[in-house]
């Protein structure tokens, strides 16, 4: 696994400054079960104080989730939907005490930071890997072995197209343990979401979401980096 030769430093300090003060996401369908008037560095810090409480009841597990969710954008908008004729996801985990028992294991999992919650977050209806990687990344925040998001964008950074892609090369346990390498080298830490930040900043100026093409293609910041990324990206 290669990850790009960009400044880290500069990506991690423009995601904060640019897309951690966007407006979190909300639509007809979330805006049933949760208000959030704030960005999404204000998401996260509630995220953070709610995980750092250490409370597991059922208002705290499902706030977290529907931050989560305010977090994450548009792409997350049908967990608060049936689709094909399932329950409404969120629903299912409020209103389920088995699937809602079984999302709790997946809390478990991530606040000891254990990869292994990925998988287990995407057997409960209505989440995907990304959003898996999402939910095990912000319960780990307080783990002593943080865990990351790895969305189509982190995909695309390490020039694999589809996330799919990226998984079936490599375990989520690899993709942290790299990371982790790397946070030790740019910021000498052991937080691997430095890198994931970085890397996601890095992608959303220069890529589409999709990674099928240019959402940038104007010489800036690492644009070298860019352009080497994009001819396997568009190739791929």
């Amino acid at each position: 696994m290669r990850l790009p030769e960009i400044d880290y430093k500069f990506w991690l300090s423009n995601w904060k400054e640019s897309i951690g003060q966007l407006q979190v996401f909300s639509n007809v369908n979330i805006a049933k079960y949760i208000s959030f008037d704030g960005d999404i560095n204000a998401c996260t810090n509630e995220i953070f104080d709610i995980v750092s409480s250490g409370k597991t009841d059922k208002e705290s597990i499902l706030r977290v989730i529907d931050l989560i969710y305010s977090w994450g954008g548009k792409s997350g908008r049908f967990f608060y939907a049936s689709t094909k004729g399932l329950p409404v996801p969120r629903d299912e985990i409020a209103n389920n005490n088995t699937v809602f028992s079984m999302y709790l294991q997946g809390v478990v999992l991530a606040q000891s930071g254990n990869p292994a919650s990925i998988n287990h977050f995407c057997k409960i209806n209505g989440i995907g890997p990304s959003y898996a990687s999402k939910h095990a990344h912000f319960w780990s925040l307080k783990s002593a072995s943080p865990l990351i998001i790895v969305d189509s964008k982190i995909a695309g950074s390490l020039a694999y197209s589809k996330i799919e892609q990226l998984r079936a090369r490599y375990s989520d346990k690899d993709i942290i343990a790299k990371f982790n390498e790397k946070a030790r080298i740019e910021f000498d830490e052991n937080d691997p979401s430095k890198i994931e930040k970085a890397l996601f900043a890095f992608h959303n100026h220069y890529f589409k979401n999709d990674n099928s093409g240019w959402k940038n293609n104007t010489p800036g910041q690492d644009y070298a980096a860019a352009q080497k990324l994009a001819a396997t990206l568009f190739n791929s």
